[in-house]
């Protein structure tokens, strides 16, 4: 079974949230890392990262909120799609 792992940290540098990550990269499993300032250990530790350039929290959480939303978005469409 392939897992695919999306993790969201404001600092990204949370440590479950690091675990986890360290966890599905050992699995082999894709790994996206959303974050903010500067990407914290987690920009480097995910296969793709998405840093939100802010050193503000509601706006790095804006940031997640609206890409999430896309991603839901995009999901339904190929739910329905299919």
């Amino acid at each position: 079974m392939l897992f695919r792992s999306v993790a969201i940290s404001g600092s990204g540098n949370s440590p479950n949230v690091l675990r986890a990550v360290e966890w599905a990269n050992a699995q082999g499993a894709p790994t996206i890392g959303l974050t903010g300032f500067d990407g914290g250990r987690l920009a480097g530790l995910a296969a793709v990262s998405l840093v939100a350039p802010s050193h503000l929290m509601p706006e790095v959480e804006d940031v997640h909120i609206a890409i999430c939303h896309a991603l839901a978005v995009s999901l339904g469409e190929r739910i329905r799609s299919a």
